[in-house]
């Protein structure tokens, strides 16, 4: 265990110690006054994922937090990830059920595929920085603690001691561990790369695979954090080559699953990239397509089963005025110009080409045709800011017999939101700011005025 141990600070630059003390049937270092835990309070609500949604049901608010949080989805609800902690809400009332903040402190924070384990990453005590931020030359680091907690109970199932290498909110791959259902995987950044994955309770390796990638007769250039998916993990590395692999391990044992390479397969580019769609994994080809709006976006067409290596999608054909929006878990989602400026129909394919559904004869408004969109069962919906006197959530049902709905906003929301680049879009409002969780679609909200805090909208 100790060899082990050490083995794994020798190749991530940062020690691990254990000490774990047992009090009560919680896992605690010692006690530290800025830490505010309250645990599960209340029942969570049994609701799905909405199939639409006709109403702002919740507003959830915390005046004195600071910064422009996350969400990720929880079993039963969501994840309002701040920078002192985490606060999970029930999807269908927005209440309260269990909180870990630790406060006058930032944090990182992240949570495995299925929501099951939340992970809090602070420091014991505030660090030094210079005046780019970064630690100080030669730091060895400062002492932090990791905190695992159940994702329906807020339950601490286990607490770490920890070396950060950096400010929390410049943490690279290399620098912390990931959150998985299995336990805490870290990439030790030898020339191959290998895998180490640990138990999140006690810290005990559970196994370690070594020279991830071939990568000929260079050495790993460069990953990226993996994907994380609640059976597997796909490691997405550029050798010093210029190509790039993938490798899929099974997080049961560390076995490798599947792997793939540039030579073989041309939709993997040095400068693509990787993003988990619900089960699958989408590749990110990193071509320049023509936006109707203006400006680019990369494209991710090709699909990948994460478990097998199959390709279960390799694009769309963009017939006529048809061009690809976004790629979805059940395929792919385009949009087509009408004879009016600015007005644009839907259209989802599955990965066979064949449509699913559509907006129909009924068409949406909107300035930014790729942003702001989440398609649901029964109808896509399309956040529109900017518009008029007020801010609209349009709700434009797939089978296009009806008109689309429109759910107004309670404030004016940033200008900025308006924007018709993509990038800006997704950074200020993306796929983990704008979600359906179980019990609703889940907002945060960005407002024209500065009214301080933070504020979630839950629309059922």
């Amino acid at each position: 265990m100790i060899g082990s141990l050490l083995r794994s600070w020798w190749f991530r630059g940062a020690v691990i110690v254990l000490v774990v003390v047992l009090v009560g049937g919680w896992l605690v270092l010692r006690g530290d006054s800025r830490v505010r835990h309250e645990p599960l309070s209340g029942e969570w609500s049994s609701d799905g994922i909405p199939g639409t949604v006709t109403e702002q049901a919740w507003e959830w608010s915390d005046e004195e937090a600071v910064g422009f949080p996350t969400l990720s989805p929880l079993p039963s609800g969501v994840l309002v990830r701040l920078e002192d902690g985490v606060v999970a809400l029930d999807g269908a009332s927005g209440e309260e059920r269990w909180s870990y903040r630790v406060e006058g402190t930032r944090v990182w924070t992240d949570v495995s595929a299925s929501g099951e384990r939340v992970h809090v990453l602070f420091p014991d005590e505030p660090q030094d920085r210079s005046e780019n931020g970064a630690a100080s030359e030669g730091s060895e680091g400062v002492a932090g603690r990791r905190v695992v907690l159940d994702g329906a109970t807020g339950e601490v199932i286990g607490e770490h001691e920890e070396m950060l290498l950096d400010d929390v909110s410049e943490l690279g791959v290399f620098d912390v561990d990931a959150a998985t259902d299995a336990g805490l995987l870290s990439l030790p950044p030898e020339p191959r790369l290998d895998a180490l994955l640990r138990s999140d309770v006690d810290g005990e390796e559970l196994w370690l695979t070594e020279d991830l990638f071939s990568c000929g007769d260079s050495k790993v250039e460069r990953t990226e954090r993996p994907v994380v998916f609640p059976e597997t993990v796909v490691v997405r590395a550029v050798c010093g080559s210029g190509e790039t692999e993938l490798t899929a391990l099974n997080l049961d044992d560390g076995s490798v699953l599947w792997s793939m390479t540039g030579a073989d397969e041309e939709f993997l580019v040095s400068d693509g990239g990787l993003r988990r769609i619900g089960g699958l994994l989408a590749v990110d080809e990193a071509g320049s397509v023509y936006e109707p709006e203006g400006g680019t976006r990369y494209a991710e067409t090709v699909v990948i089963d994460p478990v097998s290596g199959e390709v279960v999608g390799e694009g769309v054909e963009e017939r006529g005025d048809r061009f690809l929006v976004r790629t979805l878990e059940t395929g792919y989602l385009l949009s087509g110009r009408t004879d009016e400026e600015r007005v644009y129909n839907y259209e989802l394919r599955g990965f066979d080409g064949e449509t699913v559904a559509a907006t129909g004869e009924y068409a949406v408004s909107t300035q930014a045709v790729s942003a702001y969109l989440l398609p649901l069962e029964e109808s896509l919906l399309k956040l529109e800011p900017g518009r008029g006197t007020g801010d609209l959530l349009t709700v434009a049902p797939w089978a296009g017999e009806t008109e689309p709905e429109q759910v107004a906003l309670p404030r004016r929301l940033d200008t900025s939101l308006a924007s018709q680049d993509r990038e800006v879009t997704m950074d200020l409002l993306g796929e983990d700011r704008f979600l359906a969780v179980p019990g609703s679609v889940v907002m945060v909200e960005r407002p024209e005025e500065d009214r301080g805090g933070v504020t979630v909208l839950g629309f059922r």
